[in-house]
């Protein structure tokens, strides 16, 4: 196993734990297995942890993510560190729980730590609250020297300018889907089911370009092909938007082969077309659009009216347009829904030619505004204990639950029917028209020849037979229409395994 050590001899040594992700929708394993990764993405959390160790600190690290090996119980351990989000909270529990009885101390940080702190605090000999970069440093100094705190909580925002780059040493990219960036934390947007800004708050904070630009090369000199910006919403300033974009321009059109990108977003990012061209130009693949509903009396229930846009369907469609595929995330089960509002998701996919919806069902997570407001209402579950994506905390309005997860189910499962998804990839494929020449003859043409050799090997003998004739058959009619467009007509069909698979799981 490798090691990384800092300060002299003895040092303390600690294993870094990331806790495997449930198998659920948000695994994305079908995606995974077609390209031939091994997980979705690394933790960047845990990296910037190492980054942040002081060098004169005597410590070693151990580093175990659970998606891609086993945890080595026999290690002769000082500390066990773990972080996670709730959705990992019964693992937590299992590792914790086990090292513990092995008399190996834990620490605990994170969203779930940070988020679930009566329950986290029970888990660990050292609990973490908040944001990291101050409290990691001191408590490595405390628990070097035996004094370490069982709490350490960072009472008030921490300056970005102070977070270092993450530090890869144990990741190799090649295991993973996506390496990750962090260009910024705080949302200004008061959305009230969203948990978010107790964890990072509604002021925006966001890294200066020169930080960001030092971890993208990090990630690309790292193996990555492909980087994902992880923050909720890439796009709060315009100005310091089109700054980071250029400069990625500028740096990715210098590499002999060039990485693409991926984000999250609002629709605000279709306000201004010269950031739709920008982004395109730096070679951005895909964008995750919190869009939620089509009705803005939807958004306006839980304070996200301002990101309504009447004009929806044209803002995909200019988008989709320079060959970013929108990934649209949508939410059922508002007050303000009704029997027609899953004809009209249906619709408005198909009508912007959307291939891919994730389609969730309204929670209420605790310490939002939304909880709150049903609590006092008498509408809050508290004996839920599923995962929010496809069951809820909420008693619904309109529906029965059962009547509502019906219905969310019954849709999901239309959405990915093969001749219902393979005539909206069509449809977004036929919309593309803007081709980027920044990057004529710049391609990685040992690694795509391998990798599209991994997801064709995939197709043909791993996937359904519905999924594999509608591959090929996407393929050939993505040819007739442009040939330029194969490549992302491949993209989009890695998707698919995996939504196919979960719509009828």
């Amino acid at each position: 196993m490798k090691r990384l050590c800092f300060g002299k001899s003895p040092r303390k040594r600690i294993l870094l734990i990331n806790p495997k992700d449930p198998d659920s929708f948000w695994s994305m394993k079908g995606t995974v297995d077609a390209v031939g990764a091994r997980a979705l993405m690394p933790s960047n959390t845990l990296a910037t942890l190492i980054g942040l160790t002081p060098d004169d600190v005597d410590v070693e690290y151990f580093y175990c993510d659970e998606n891609l090996q086993s945890i080595d119980w026999a290690l002769d351990l000082d500390l066990v560190a773990i972080t996670g989000y709730t959705l990992h909270s019964d693992r937590i529990e299992r590792i914790s729980r086990a090292w513990r009885e092995r008399g190996v101390p834990v620490a605990l940080g994170g969203a779930f730590a940070t988020l679930n702190s009566e329950q986290a605090r029970k888990l660990c000999d050292h609990h973490f609250i908040g944001e990291g970069e101050y409290t990691w440093p001191q408590f490595l100094r405390e628990f070097v020297a035996g004094n370490a705190k069982p709490l350490y909580k960072q009472k008030t925002r921490i300056n970005m300018h102070d977070s270092p780059p993450p530090n890869w040493f144990f990741i190799d990219a090649g295991d993973y889907l996506y390496m990750t960036v962090q260009t910024s934390r705080g949302c200004p947007n008061r959305c009230d089911f969203c948990d978010a800004i107790q964890l990072v708050g509604r002021k925006h904070r966001r890294k200066t370009i020169d930080q960001i630009m030092v971890e993208i090369s990090n990630a690309q000199q790292a193996g990555a092909e492909t980087i994902f910006f992880s923050e909720d919403n890439f796009h709060v300033s315009e100005k310091t938007t089109k700054e980071l974009l250029n400069r990625i321009i500028d740096w990715n059109t210098s590499l002999a082969h060039p990485v693409q990108f991926s984000c999250q977003t609002s629709m605000r990012i279709a306000d201004n077309e010269e950031i739709i061209k920008l982004l395109a130009d730096a070679r951005f693949a895909a964008a995750f659009i919190g869009l939620e509903s089509t009705r803005k009396e939807c958004l306006e229930e839980v304070n996200k009216g301002q990101l309504y846009r009447d004009d929806a369907v044209e803002r995909i469609k200019l988008l989709s347009s320079y060959g970013i595929l929108p990934f649209l995330g949508m939410i059922v089960g508002f007050d303000n829904d009704d029997e027609e509002t899953f004809k009209e998701i249906e619709g408005f996919l198909s009508e912007t030619g959307s291939p891919i919806a994730s389609l969730s069902v309204l929670n209420a997570p605790t310490g939002t505004p939304l909880y709150s407001r049903l609590d006092e209402q008498g509408r809050i579950d508290d004996n839920f204990a599923g995962f929010w994506h496809f069951s809820t905390n909420i008693k619904p309005l309109q529906w029965t639950l059962d009547e509502l997860l019906k219905k969310h189910r019954g849709l999901f499962r239309r959405l990915y029917e093969p001749e219902n998804f393979e005539q909206r990839t069509l449809t977004w494929l036929s919309n593309v028209n803007y081709f980027s020449t920044l990057y004529t003859k710049k391609r990685r043409t040992g690694s795509n020849l391998k990798k599209i050799a991994r997801i064709l090997y995939h197709y043909s003998f791993r996937v359904p037979p519905p999924v594999r004739t509608q591959f090929f058959r996407v393929l050939k009619k993505t040819w007739d229409m442009d040939p330029r467009l194969i490549r992302k007509a491949i993209t989009i069909m890695t998707q698919y395994c995996h939504y196919y698979d979960f719509s009828r799981s």
